[in-house]
């Protein structure tokens, strides 16, 4: 095949280049070249929104963490920070004091990064508007040493202030385009990471430029990448077999081994830190009862789910958070046990089970199989279970405005430490109050409260390992597993791989050399 065949190379028109004028910014012809190495990416779902403080879905973070830079970020192998915008930092020994010290980066227009931008970024993150204002507002003050220094100060120490630092939410936007046009500069967005928006069809695909500024030398590999939304697992598979997109994430389990035998392709499986279950809405009889709910896990045949739909690519899960660090060890996955799940149920009043309904998105192989799964089993301890197809991009909306009754979902961490996931899931009032679920355990909140102002090590460790013993004891969900990440590539396609924190460094690919 000819090098032109293995990859889409586009001649940049000028009627191509206007696309590249991104919230006033325009990329002049020199800066990218006549011929354009481009990356077609498939995934199944559409971001909600380009604006950081804005976001809870995985769609618009991965999208928006190659848009923007933080000032630390996850390694790629998941297990500790680095350096992002900040080239290094310094902790006082009291923990109240971070200093760090940001690189000569530029954002995409070519402005410099400065500490100005960087105190804007994060006092927005903090502020009223923001969903995840709880994870900085421990940063009482900001002082801007000089142009690339800033200093952060606490009134008390908090354990998770750089692992937040790495989120999505802490991306260091531009601070005088964002106050000249607000909510506006979010709809074709830019920072100082590898890419710009270049165009956004909504339901459609995302078009990304590669920032001719970007501060890694010889990054992004690609001069775009279109990242198109095929919410059909079956049809994402057909396009990259086709030819006609480069990359796919969500590959049905069935299909890896035959797509792993075929030389055109690179298919893996990533080790990410996700969890999948299903979320009870507490709210609604019968799941506001603790035994219905304990009752649900018991009757599920978890390693049966594993081996028949995963095809073994996953581990059962024992609460909300995924295997990582503090993990207690010592929980083990609810078995099934169909006699003791009938008992549970008669002693909390419903001896003849019941019907509710179960959310499944729709084109998700996987989702159906194991919701087909679910539906069979819970119908042995007399529950009917009555499967409601939703779209992906509209699943998160409902569960938070409390229309359901269950929900075949999954949740995934966004940094190494377990704070934000356990916060997520676990803890009401917080920004999820646990996950849509509502249910609520005082003596979980108080430990979510004291871990965050607890140094790392064993005190820490083991309010973690109580935490989760709650969890997996109250049931706000029925627990499935912890599964790995189908992902596959066309065989010239270098750099691409999911990462532990699920997202994708388009920066890192390389197209056809």
């Amino acid at each position: 095949m000819s090098r032109a065949g293995r990859f889409r190379r586009a001649l940049l028109t000028s009627g191509m280049l206007a696309s590249l004028a991104v919230a006033g910014l325009t990329v002049p012809f020199g800066m990218v070249p006549a011929m354009a190495a481009e990356l077609r990416l498939a995934i199944a779902e559409d971001a909600t929104t380009l604006d950081p403080i804005a976001s809870s879905d995985n769609p618009s973070i991965w999208t928006e963490l190659l848009i923007f830079d933080q000032l630390v970020r996850p390694t790629a192998d998941g297990k500790s920070l680095e350096p992002g915008l900040a080239e290094s930092w310094t902790v006082s020994p009291d923990g109240k004091e971070y200093t760090f010290k940001l690189r000569d980066a530029k954002f995409a227009d070519g402005t410099p990064v400065t500490a100005e931008d960087v105190v804007f970024s994060l006092k927005r993150a903090a502020g009223e508007g923001s969903d995840w204002a709880r994870f900085f507002r421990p940063i009482t003050n900001y002082t801007i040493a000089d142009p690339k220094t800033v200093v952060m100060t606490l009134d008390k120490p908090f354990t998770p202030i750089l692992n937040n630092l790495a989120l999505f939410s802490a991306s260091i936007v531009p601070k005088a385009k964002v106050e000249a046009q607000g909510a506006d500069f979010f709809k074709k967005p830019f920072g100082s990471g590898p890419f710009m928006v270049s165009g956004w069809v909504h339901g459609e695909k995302i078009e990304l430029a590669k920032n001719p500024n970007y501060w890694q030398p010889g990054k992004p590999g690609v001069d775009a990448a279109i990242v198109t939304i095929i919410g059909d697992d079956n049809a994402r598979v057909l396009k990259l077999k086709a030819g006609e997109v480069d990359a796919i994430i969500g590959i049905p389990f069935n299909q890896v081994a035959a797509l792993k035998r075929d030389p055109a392709l690179k298919v893996d499986v990533a080790q990410t830190l996700r969890i999948d279950l299903v979320q009870l809405n507490t709210t609604k009889k019968p799941f506001d009862d603790e035994k219905v709910r304990q009752a649900l896990n018991l009757a599920i045949n978890k390693d049966a789910v594993i081996r028949g739909v995963l095809h073994g690519n996953g581990e059962a899960a024992v609460s909300s958070l995924p295997v990582m660090a503090y993990h207690n060890a010592a929980l083990k996955p609810y078995p099934q046990d169909l006699e003791k799940a009938k008992a549970l149920l008669a002693q909390a009043g419903y001896p003849d089970g019941f019907s509710a309904s179960l959310l499944v998105r729709a084109g998700d192989v996987t989702a159906r199989q194991v919701a087909t799964a679910i539906q069979s089993d819970l119908k042995k301890i007399g529950i009917n279970i009555t499967l409601q197809s939703i779209e992906g991009s509209t699943q998160y909306a409902t569960t938070k405005s409390g229309n359901f009754e269950m929900s075949l979902s999954y949740a995934t961490s966004d940094t190494i430490d377990p704070d934000q996931l356990i916060g997520f899931t676990a803890v009401n009032p917080e920004r999820a109050n646990a996950f849509h679920t509502q249910w609520k355990n005082e003596k979980l909140n108080e430990l979510y409260v004291k871990e965050r102002g607890t140094l790392d090590g064993p005190e820490r460790q083991a309010q973690f390992q109580e935490m989760e013993a709650l969890v997996h004891e109250g049931a706000p969900f029925i627990f499935l597993y912890q599964p790995g990440t189908p992902y596959a590539s066309k065989a010239d396609i270098k750099g691409f791989a999911v990462l532990p924190t699920s997202n994708y460094r388009l920066e890192d690919v390389v197209v056809g050399k």
